[in-house]
């Protein structure tokens, strides 16, 4: 993706907290290492354009509404990994019961409220700090923005600007952009100061022998969220420290689908890429390029049927795809291209997704593009399905994407995540995301865990122990003490 410059009027609130100290770097700016983040919130009802046809090198669409909790990101979805990448293990679950999905409760703490109001009473401030950063999941321009204030500039009235000394700590921000991209008054939502990264104590994972420290934590309960929400801030939440409620339930969540490199094992997942009209899979077209395919064991060229990845090491930009292994049947996946493995994603608003994988190294590939970035994200399921990598699918009105694990530049060591909707703008400037990071594992694996849950309108993402099992099923309680721990929050507009 490629975000563009935008200079962004914003307005600053009194209560702007410090975040500990950020870095630029390849004109990205980072923050705090951590070992959890947070979206609430994610969800509304809006519509995207989904092809209908791509007979006669026509691109044919029409609008299709979604709605609900995480939409559109609780259609079906793609899993997506990019190297350098040792993909390890990948198991998927679902809850077995309500009571399970019950354990998972929206956090209780305070919100810093939408501080756009007070615009009016001061000067107007601009933000010329860009997010720049270009690589190719396709050639197609952001949907979401996100910006650090590292210092307070002001506007002349003939447009010029004049620069102040930037705080002594600079304040960590995510934003939600006004629909006008010419002069947006944008949300200020601040991150706490989870990790200072002037001492040498990492961020914090989960384990049944510690307990919390930091000012942000999940709250997790035995019992079940209300079924209707109050008005949701405009905002970044945080929330005071909490001790997770005590739980004795055996609710537990059911693994259906699992990856072990090592074991040579996979059962309910396909495994896909992009490489269409070669070994005798998928198809080619002087129109759209090249579709999906079945994935050889190497994972870097086609097969002409299923294969289960080998315990290989992708190298940069080398892309595996992940479905189901549930065909597309009748219009179980809406419309896709002809000839191709098409098969359906992971459906419903809440899953959890658990990943082992590293992220070696790799300057002498000969790759063209994203070269040592390696990425982990999900699409709506109809964008590979129609045109990944082009202008023929519903990616470019919205239908969603998130980014769980991303390296934005070259031999990055910092993993950001962003999420792409059209939320709190109705246009391509949605969603939210977040300068703080996880640690890329270059030298040894990581375990985490992304979960979906529909019942608190969040998506969580968890940097695990590395002694987390795999297993057949996870205990709810498990989840829950997982949830305990620190963590950035974003709190996507309404």
């Amino acid at each position: 993706m490629h975000i563009s410059p935008l200079a962004l009027t914003v307005a600053l609130g009194a209560s702007l907290a410090a975040a500990s100290s950020c870095s630029q770097i390849s004109g990205n700016y980072y923050c705090n290492a951590v070992a959890a983040v947070a979206y609430e919130n994610v969800g509304f009802s809006g519509s995207y354009d989904e092809v209908t046809s791509m007979a006669d090198c026509t691109c044919s669409t029409s609008s299709t509404s979604f709605s609900g909790s995480l939409a559109p990101m609780n259609q079906d979805i793609s899993l997506h990994f990019r190297g350098p990448m040792q993909i390890k293990q990948v198991a998927v679950y679902s809850a077995s019961s309500q009571s399970a999905k019950a354990k998972i409760k929206k956090r209780d703490g305070h919100h810093v409220h939408d501080k756009r109001n007070e615009h009016n009473k001061r000067e107007s401030h601009l933000h010329d700090q860009q997010h720049a950063v270009h690589h190719e999941k396709r050639a197609l321009d952001i949907v979401t923005e996100i910006v650090t204030v590292y210092e307070t500039v002001y506007e002349n009235s003939d447009g010029s600007v004049t620069s102040t000394a930037g705080p002594s700590s600079p304040v960590s921000v995510v934003y939600s952009s006004a629909s006008d991209a010419q002069a947006m008054a944008s949300t200020i939502a601040v991150v706490d100061n989870h990790v200072d990264q002037s001492t040498a104590n990492p961020p914090q994972l989960w384990s049944d022998t510690s307990s919390p420290s930091s000012t942000t934590t999940f709250v997790v309960s035995t019992t079940a969220s209300s079924s209707s929400s109050s008005a949701e801030s405009s905002s970044l939440s945080t929330s005071s420290s909490a001790t997770p409620t005590s739980t004795s339930s055996t609710s537990s969540w059911s693994r259906f689908a699992y990856y072990n490199s090592a074991q040579g094992v996979s059962n309910g997942l396909t495994f896909l890429n992009n490489l269409g009209g070669t070994n005798g899979s998928g198809t080619w077209s002087s129109c759209w390029g090249s579709s999906l395919s079945y994935c050889n064991t190497d994972g870097v060229t086609a097969a002409s049927d299923a294969q289960i990845l080998g315990d290989v090491s992708l190298p940069s930009n080398a892309e595996v795809i992940i479905f189901t292994d549930t065909p597309c049947t009748g219009s179980s996946c809406g419309y896709y291209r002809d000839g191709i493995p098409a098969f359906e994603g992971f459906t419903g608003d809440t899953k959890l997704f658990l990943l082992e994988f590293s992220m070696p190294s790799d300057t002498s590939s000969g790759a063209s593009y994203n070269i040592d970035m390696p990425a982990i994200w999900f699409l709506n399921g109809k964008i590979p399905r129609t045109q990944q990598y082009g202008s023929c699918s519903c990616w470019s009105s919205g239908c969603g994407e998130f980014d769980a694990f991303e390296v934005l530049s070259a031999g990055s060591q910092y993993l950001t995540t962003t999420l792409h909707t059209w939320q709190g703008t109705n246009n391509a400037y949605g969603g939210g995301g977040s300068s703080d990071y996880f640690t890329r594992p270059t030298d040894t694996t990581m375990k985490a865990a992304v979960l979906f849950d529909g019942n608190s309108k969040s998506i969580y993402l968890l940097e695990l122990d590395s002694s987390t099992d795999f297993g057949d099923s996870i205990s709810a309680d498990l989840i829950a003490q997982w949830l305990s721990v620190s963590a950035t929050v974003i709190s996507i507009p309404s």
